[in-house]
Formats: structure tokens, sequence, C-alpha cells
């Protein structure tokens, strides 16, 4: 198998029997076709199956998605260092919802963009995902 098939292979997340135990299920990702198992979170096993199909998804991605992944949050990472007011501000609305025990919202930061007069040239998500 070429590595260019392997990244297209079909892939399914199952019970690991090995790794599980009575109350704490751990799931591993295994190619369809072969049984072989692919990922096995470094021989612990995943906590979920969503988050199994996730580190899947993050380490087969393709060398072009991860250039474009990196050039984001190189751009997110550069804009926060240009606005150090405004990311302070951000950081103590964070703080103030995680004391609150809720997540901070888009629109509360797009409000805050509004009281600082700045536009982003990305979106708000991309900000709050990479900051």
């Amino acid at each position: 198998m070429t590595v260019e098939n392997r990244d297209s292979t079909a892939v399914k997340v199952v019970i690991s029997t090995a790794l599980s135990r009575v109350r704490d299920l751990r799931y591993v990702v295994v190619d369809v076709t072969t049984g072989e198992i692919i990922d096995d979170a470094q021989g612990c096993g995943y906590r979920s199956v969503q988050n199994a199909y996730r580190a899947h998804g993050y380490k087969s991605a393709s060398p072009k998605k991860k250039n474009q992944r990196d050039a984001a949050e190189r751009k997110v990472k550069d804009w926060c260092a240009a606005h150090p007011e405004f990311m302070a501000d951000v950081e103590k609305m964070a703080l103030y919802a995680l004391k609150d025990g809720a997540p901070i919202a888009h629109a509360d930061v797009g409000r805050l963009l509004a009281d600082h007069g700045l536009e982003l040239p990305f979106s708000v998500g991309v900000l709050m995902r990479h900051w």
C-alpha cells in the first residue's frame, strides 16, 4: 500500500478490549479493509469515539491542509501581537467567563472589537481557535 493510498483508506473507530477496563472504555482507529490498528493514542486508547475520529483527521491531513492551518495560526498570532490592548481585554473577558462557568461567546468578542474600533482580517472563530 502506497502512502497516497493509505491516506484515502476507510477507517472506523472500535472499542479496544485490550485497553479498556470495566468502566473505562478505550477506542482505537482501525483500517476497515485490513482490520489493522492505525492509531491507538500511543498505546492508551482514546476516551471517546469523537476524539478518535478528530485525532485521526488531524494526523492524516494532507501537507497542503497542514500548511494552510499553520499559516492561519501565524496570521492570528501576528495580529494578536500587534493589538496587545485588545488581547488583554479579551483575556480578562475570558477569565470572567471562566469564573462564571460559561464559555466566552463570539458575540462578546465582536462587541469588544467594535469597542476598540478594530476589524479582523479573519473570523472571530479563527481568532478564538488560534489565539
